[in-house]
């Protein structure tokens, strides 16, 4: 009885060591074939920049662009030359996660710019085109003495878009960058009761956090206004300004 215990013991032991050895050489070929060059790896976040410059589907990057590429090299150049792109990771994930880097290394850069330097906030609230609801806030700051202004995020608001929640979004936003109210110095906003309000709009809201803030109403909001009140005559010759800015700007060859 003992002497079977043992043998099967035994053989467990040699089962177990085998099928480690088998992992082990598994893992050694799945970490050679993931393993990508450093010129394809900077080819393939070249590749997603243009990708995300032109707005194109990610799935672009890997059915046209690698295709194309191939086919001019090999035809001007030769087919081994060729082969070496094939190397490049263009997936549609892969693309995705590009942008995604560099999204976030532009991020990054931009909070380190504002952080212990003074700034002021722009916000408003947009619609797009599937109706949901999203609060975009620029950023104006001093660097190196030139005055920038950057989009510094735009967040989903879901549900109504209160002052409470439109604050809680900017506020768990600067928590997160490192960024302090006592450095902003200026924000402006629309005219409505959820930005503007003097006692529960956004305005109040961020005037408890940063007393010395100074608000201010959005030019455009204030253009918009004036223009709803404009005599019949300025309408019609602002009615065909805008039809021809319009025109030229959808037809730029006939500019």
């Amino acid at each position: 009885m003992k002497r079977c215990i043992r043998n099967t013991k035994i053989s467990q032991l040699i089962f177990f060591r085998k099928n480690l050895l088998n992992c082990r050489a598994q893992q050694s070929r799945f970490t050679k074939a993931a393993s990508v060059p450093s010129n394809a790896q900077l080819a393939s976040y070249k590749v997603a920049y243009r990708v995300a410059q032109c707005k194109k589907p990610h799935i672009i990057a890997e059915e046209l662009i690698l295709p194309a590429a191939i086919d001019m090299v090999s035809t001007i150049i030769d087919d081994a030359t060729a082969s070496k792109l094939k190397a490049v990771p263009l997936s549609n994930n892969t693309i995705t996660r590009c942008i995604y880097d560099m999204s976030k290394d532009i991020e990054e850069q931009l909070n380190d710019k504002i952080r212990d330097n003074l700034f002021s906030l722009q916000m408003d609230k947009a619609t797009d085109s599937n109706k949901d609801c999203l609060l975009i806030t620029y950023v104006r700051f001093t660097d190196a003495d030139d005055l920038r202004e950057d989009l510094l995020f735009c967040k989903l608001v879901t549900r109504r878009a209160t002052a409470d929640k439109l604050f809680n979004i900017i506020d768990t936003y600067l928590k997160e960058a490192d960024l302090k109210w006592d450095d902003c110095v200026g924000i402006c906003t629309d005219g409505a009761q959820a930005m503007a309000g003097r006692r529960g709009g956004l305005q109040a809201l961020i005037k408890r956090v940063s007393p010395n803030v100074q608000w201010t109403q959005c030019m455009i909001h204030r253009e918009a206004l004036v223009s709803k009140q404009m005599s019949s005559e300025l309408n019609d010759v602002m009615t065909y300004i805008i039809a021809t800015v319009n025109y030229i700007k959808t037809r730029p060859v006939k500019a």
